[in-house]
């Protein structure tokens, strides 16, 4: 193979890299650790809803990383918002719970 058919070669293969397939609500996944805003009501602001996500810890885990795991499953569904986040403590694990959501882009002024 010379080095011209090596070339064009690379450049098909560099070509068909992949992203991140969307998830279930169409949005590409985020890293674990993403910024998400938590709300225990209807968040304020325009979303789009993804689904539902949940987090059990054991009561030696701190509150804030059982929210952080809440959190992270927001990220894999591409989520930058949770809302409704309800928690309640059964057999000796914390159980949280919410919806997923993405903040809509802001369409300007009208």
């Amino acid at each position: 193979m010379d080095v011209r058919n090596t070339l064009v070669l690379a450049f098909l293969l560099v070509g068909c890299g992949s992203s991140p397939a969307p998830g279930p609500g169409g949005f590409p996944p985020r890293p674990e650790g993403c910024d998400v805003h938590v709300f225990p009501g209807p968040p304020p602001m325009q979303t789009d809803n993804i689904g539902a996500v949940n987090a059990v810890c054991g009561d030696d885990v701190s509150d804030a990383d059982c929210e952080r795991t809440l959190k992270d499953q927001a990220c894999k569904l591409g989520g930058d918002v949770v809302w409704g986040v309800e928690s309640e403590a059964k057999s000796g694990k914390k159980h949280l719970s919410g919806r997923a959501a993405h903040t809509k882009a802001s369409g300007g002024a009208k």
